[in-house]
C-alpha cells in the first residue's frame, strides 16, 4: 500500500503483521496479533485493511492497517 511492503509471520505462538524496508529486510513497523490470533498470508485491496489468512482456524481476519507511526517497530 503506498509503496510498503508488509508481510504477516506466525512464529510458534506468537503472529504478527510487519513493514519491511525492501532494499534492506529491516522491520519498520510492527503489529503483534493478540494471544491466540495467528495469520498466515497477507492481502490488501490498496485500502485501509488488510486481509489475512487466520493459521490453523480455517478463517479469514480482516485487521485495520496501521496509521503511519502508531505500530510498534524497530525502525527509526
Amino acid at each position: 500500500m503506498d509503496g510498503e511492503l508488509w508481510h504477516g509471520t506466525w512464529e510458534g505462538e506468537d503472529s504478527d503483521l510487519r513493514r519491511i524496508d525492501p532494499r534492506t529486510g529491516e522491520v519498520l513497523e510492527s503489529l503483534e496479533m493478540p494471544p491466540g490470533v495467528y495469520v498466515s498470508g497477507l492481502e490488501s485491496g490498496g485500502g485501509d485493511q488488510f486481509f489475512c489468512g487466520g493459521g490453523s482456524s480455517g478463517k479469514v481476519r480482516a485487521v485495520r492497517r496501521p496509521k503511519r507511526g502508531s505500530a510498534t517497530g524497530s525502525g527509526t
